[in-house]
């Protein structure tokens, strides 16, 4: 869904510059079609984004054409950067902690606010998938976290000591803030105090307050927690395999990008003890 989102923002991009241009669908060359991509550059959009945008366009002309409504494709002779693949930023263990410790628990909003926290933290769960997290899917016995993941499929998750005695905590609370909306129970795990179901943006709001507060300095977004989770578990000696299951990726490759991060790491370390580096 959100590459679906994605592509449509891009392409509005492109109905915008040819409204400006006066171009119809039939001035379309491939000439118009890296004017518009040389003025998203101007905004210093990564590679990444831009290759999205070319491909999006790519395949809207494939289909104008399919459908008969172009008689050329402007974009066939367009090449579309393969990008490298970039190595996930992470914050530190120092940082992270500080971070998670800014929640002290020391009010109802911050006691959510710290197993929200902690449990992102202890899972390496995608910001989607917190959102979503039922409290059936936490079993607070067992200590072990249920994810529905991408394409519908399902990871059991351990939760350490610390994480779930925050989520204790903040089920006490959750309870007495559906007690007073005058709401039935409900499945969402994390909610607002009127209880209704955090969003992402919420959850985002969540992390740059606690960041702030930290005196972290540098951009920090939801999928750093995920990238740090990996990251840190990796340099204490976690299999890679077992990261894959924890993380649910498909295929091993992409849980490998975590142990070039390593390498980066360990060619700092060498340029800086090493006497002949």
């Amino acid at each position: 869904p959100h590459t679906i989102e994605a592509y449509q923002r891009d392409l509005q991009q492109f109905a915008e510059t040819c409204q400006i241009k006066k171009w119809s669908l039939d001035d379309i060359r491939l000439p118009q079609v890296r004017e518009h991509l040389a003025g998203l550059r101007k905004r210093e959009l990564s590679a990444r984004s831009l290759a999205r945008k070319s491909s999006a366009l790519k395949q809207f002309f494939k289909f104008l054409l399919r459908e008969k409504r172009i008689k050329t494709d402007p974009t066939e002779l367009l090449l579309v950067q393969v990008k490298q693949k970039r190595l996930p930023k992470h914050l530190s263990v120092d940082e992270m902690f500080r971070v998670i410790s800014m929640a002290t628990g020391e009010s109802d909003l911050e006691i959510r606010d710290r197993a929200l926290l902690e449990l992102w933290y202890a899972t390496g769960t995608r910001i989607s998938e917190m959102c979503q997290l039922q409290i059936s899917d936490i079993d607070f016995e067992e200590k072990t976290l249920r994810v529905l993941g991408k394409g519908n499929r399902q990871r059991l998750l351990p939760v350490g000591e610390v994480a779930i005695s925050w989520c204790r905590k903040y089920r006490e609370v959750r309870h007495e803030w559906i007690r007073q909306a005058n709401l039935k129970e409900t499945d969402p795990f994390f909610l607002s105090p009127q209880g209704s179901q955090l969003s992402r943006q919420s959850v985002w709001k969540i992390l740059k307050k606690y960041t702030k507060k930290a005196g972290i300095k540098r951009s920090v977004w939801p999928h750093m927690i995920r990238h740090s989770f990996a990251t840190h578990i990796l340099r204490n000696g976690a299999d890679l395999r077992a990261v894959q299951e924890l993380l649910g990726h498909r295929s091993i490759s992409t849980t490998e990008v975590y142990t070039h991060l390593d390498i980066e790491n360990l060619k700092l370390m060498q340029s800086k003890y090493h006497p002949r580096s």
